[in-house]
């Protein structure tokens, strides 16, 4: 496996790489190396390997040791698990998305191995939520590149909304979505009336239309706040929108949290919102499923197919304010509703989402191929 980032670093990709391989090492026996980058944070080194599913999985820290967005982190991480891949005899090269392109691509070349590439999320059917610097339409022509262009055994896709996109360009595309682990996230807790936002504070998330929504509904509802845990590019202004809308003391920026924390948060939450311009299968609506939690999500590409309108959560427009405070109202007016939306989600990710179930699925892509 060839992941981009790892902790201290969060998001989907290194929980989807971590309990990807875990599953694969525990349920099909496979013996599993993940090369990522050793990065730098607040001063502290995160360079040292580490082990999981009792050795089974090792994951190999390569450096150089620099911050995420380094320049030189970011072009070395392309080739060096390269002499990695060339000097071990590995049956499947695994890349996710997406400067491991370039050594699972160049893997293939040079290997013996069979290549399979997963994509994440893609936003190169629109450019929606990307950046609009002068260098955004450079990175979306390497993105295309790397995801359309270079040639795999197999493509993953997290959802099926780019299969049709990925098969225009590759012969061998499956649909693959992530999955949750269903131990970690408890639903037996005492649930309350906040709104909780989980997730990297980034554009594309449009956490500002959340603040925005809180600050219209919440005098009509005084025993609710809004929970934001996680960091990103965007924390400092949204702590200044909150100000300027006089709700901070109403919004808690939590930053990042403990793990145990954050099972409380979902566990708790009166329902949960996840207010993306784009997605490709978001980890933490799974991981609020998981935890029985009601959702309110817009509906775009990796959130709309999964999310079945006031069955299993709370569909509405992105970039939205006023719809996004009507289903605000709407769970909290409702809130025997909204509970049924988290117990029908909760029975959802217990059929389909789980980690044993994507592992399975992987591994009879890795047999065809091998």
């Amino acid at each position: 496996m060839i992941q981009d980032d790892w902790w201290p670093r969060t998001g989907g990709g290194p929980v989807h790489v971590k309990e990807l391989s875990t599953a694969l090492a525990e349920n099909f026996e496979h013996q599993i190396d993940i090369y990522t980058r050793a990065l730098e944070k607040d001063g502290e080194q995160y360079s040292s390997s580490e082990q999981f599913a009792d050795g089974n999985v090792t994951l190999h820290r390569l450096a150089p040791c620099t911050e995420y967005w380094n320049p030189i982190g970011r072009a070395t991480s392309m080739f060096t698990p390269l002499p990695r891949l060339f000097l071990n005899d590995y049956d499947i090269i695994h890349g996710h998305t997406f400067l491991p392109a370039i050594p699972t691509r160049l893997g293939k070349i040079a290997t013996d191995a069979a290549t399979v590439f997963t994509v994440h999320g893609t936003a190169i059917p629109s450019g929606v939520g990307r950046d609009t610097s002068k260098l955004a339409g450079i990175k979306r022509r390497i993105e295309r590149q790397f995801v359309l262009e270079f040639d795999y055994d197999h493509v993953i896709s997290v959802n099926n909304e780019h299969v049709g996109l990925l098969s225009d360009h590759h012969t061998n595309v499956s649909c693959i979505p992530n999955g949750v682990d269903l131990d970690r996230f408890s639903n037996d807790l005492e649930r309350g009336s906040d709104i909780l936002f989980l997730g990297r504070l980034a554009p594309k998330k449009r956490v500002s239309d959340l603040i925005r929504a809180f600050e219209r509904v919440e005098s009509q509802f005084p025993e609710t706040d809004l929970i934001v845990v996680g960091t990103g590019p965007r924390e400092e202004k949204l702590a200044e929108l909150a100000a300027d809308l006089s709700v901070s003391e109403r919004v808690s920026f939590e930053g990042r949290v403990p793990d145990e924390i954050v099972t409380r948060h979902y566990a708790t939450a009166g329902v949960f919102v996840l207010p993306s311009v784009w997605e490709g299968h978001p980890l933490t609506l799974l991981e609020a499923w998981a935890s029985g939690a009601p959702v309110i999500a817009t509906s775009v590409e990796g959130i709309k197919e999964f999310v079945d309108h006031r069955e299993t959560g709370y569909l509405v427009p992105p970039e939205s304010p006023d719809e996004l405070v009507e289903g605000l109202r709407h769970a909290l007016n409702s809130p025997k509703e909204a509970r049924e939306w988290g117990r029908n989600a909760r029975r959802l990710v217990e059929e389909e989402y789980s980690w044993e179930g994507v592992a399975e699925r992987t591994n009879d892509l890795y047999t065809n191929l091998i």
